[in-house]
């Protein structure tokens, strides 16, 4: 056999042994890496106000993803008033260890959110999920887009069939673009609105405004309760494009535009289109609704019996029509 014969057969597989040694060792390093930046992290804050604990957890992938899976995985959130808390048996993340920055979260089974309200006192609600997809895409100034897509959806509270929510940084006009639907929403116990209990579809579509202020957060340098003042401080809005909320009996299509004022309250105002509004009426009245003044949204729905209503968010007042419906507490 001629030289240049060798050369042909052995070349090939030779640079074919070489990509194989050069994945492997570049999977080695970034894992190995990846393991110890986990171990560092445990116990101790990922970015400002957010700490990550968990029981265990084992690395695989080899030789182009990462996939990590958590074993007791648990996530503490700092907020105004006390911590907010979630857990979860079970948690794998998945990354790929070459092309774009991005990473994958799963989570299934039961599942615990727990949360300091306004008074100091402690709330939990214990559920289960089917299925907990979500995705990050990451850039250099940080986290460019968040998917999350929930499917059976189970607790005390409520169930629904399915909930997924999108947000991504639109840098030319500096905004979020946000959508969020939920289908078979249905409210248990005391969580029943006298609006209905059961949600057939909801959607919203919305655009945060003066997203840069989110800069900081986004890179994770912030807490999100500072990120959220600065995007006040900044005239940031809400604004909503589309908002529909498909009840057993009637639909209300809406838009408008929301912002926070000094107190973290919502303000602005919300116009609404309502079909099937006689149906409410009728179960309403059957069933002896409070109507009137003060009696939140539903009430003051049956007291105007108006297809076309505003409701409006001013100094920790809603109102409906301009007729003070209920109250409003700071969102944080």
């Amino acid at each position: 056999m001629k030289y240049s014969s060798r050369f042909f057969l052995y070349a090939p597989m030779a640079l074919f042994l070489a990509l194989v040694l050069g994945v492997s060792v570049h999977w080695w390093v970034v894992a190995s890496a990846f393991s110890a930046r986990l171990a560092a992290m445990n116990g101790r804050e990922i970015a400002p106000g957010v700490t990550m604990h968990y029981a265990s957890r084992t690395i695989s992938g080899f030789p182009f993803t990462l996939d990590t899976v958590f074993r007791e995985m648990n996530f503490e959130i700092a907020t105004p008033h006390g911590p907010t808390r979630w857990h979860a048996d079970k948690f794998a993340m998945h990354a790929l260890t070459y092309g774009r920055d991005e990473t994958i979260f799963e989570a299934a089974g039961p599942q615990e959110l727990s949360w300091t309200r306004d008074d100091g006192t402690r709330r939990t609600l214990a559920f289960a999920v089917g299925s907990l997809h979500a995705s990050a895409i990451e850039d250099r100034t940080g986290m460019v887009r968040f998917d999350l897509d929930l499917v059976g959806f189970g607790s005390k509270a409520l169930t629904a069939q399915r909930f997924q929510f999108h947000i991504r940084r639109n840098i030319p006009r500096d905004m979020f673009d946000i959508v969020v639907t939920a289908n078979g929403v249905h409210f248990l116990g005391e969580t029943r609105p006298d609006l209905g209990e059961r949600i057939a579809t909801a959607s919203l579509t919305a655009s945060i405004g003066a997203a840069e202020a989110f800069d900081p957060l986004r890179a994770g340098t912030q807490r999100w309760f500072d990120a959220v003042t600065r995007w006040r401080s900044a005239n940031g809005t809400l604004g909503v494009e589309y908002l529909s909320l498909a009840w057993s009996e009637m639909t209300m299509n809406g838009r408008g535009t929301l912002l926070l004022d000094a107190a973290n309250r919502p303000r602005g105002e919300l116009e609404f289109r309502i079909s099937g509004l006689p149906a409410f009426l009728h179960r309403a009245a059957k069933q002896n609704l409070a109507h009137g003044p003060n009696t939140g949204v539903a009430g003051s729905l049956i007291d105007r019996g108006q297809a076309n209503v505003v409701l409006g968010f001013a100094n920790g007042i809603v109102t409906v029509g301009g007729e003070p419906a209920d109250t409003l507490a700071p969102l944080y």
